[in-house]
């Protein structure tokens, strides 16, 4: 294996794990919330289902698509962004 594969492979290994951090964190603030007498938490544990799947097959996604994910999971980890000056909006 040489040096550019390891890079790759450690790369797809962070964002996995990137990932899956972001649905144990969403995971576990719906189970307080409900604690706190708040709202069902059955919304909150698909999105994680949804982002689990995602982190398994993390290194099938196309770039875009896998860095958006990415960013979306750091975001709701608690993360701060990418370049947070840099604000992202839809093109016209």
């Amino acid at each position: 294996m040489n040096a550019h594969e390891r890079r790759r492979l450690s790369a797809l290994r962070s964002d996995r794990e990137t990932v899956l951090a972001a649905a144990s964190a969403l995971r576990h603030e719906a189970v307080q919330a409900r604690y706190a007498g708040l709202s069902s938490p059955e919304i909150a544990f698909g999105l994680a289902s949804i982002l689990e799947l995602l982190a398994m097959r993390i290194a099938d996604q196309p770039p875009d698509v896998r860095a958006h994910v990415v960013r979306i999971a750091r975001e709701m980890a608690g993360e701060p962004m990418d370049s947070p000056t840099i604000r992202r909006t839809r093109r016209r």
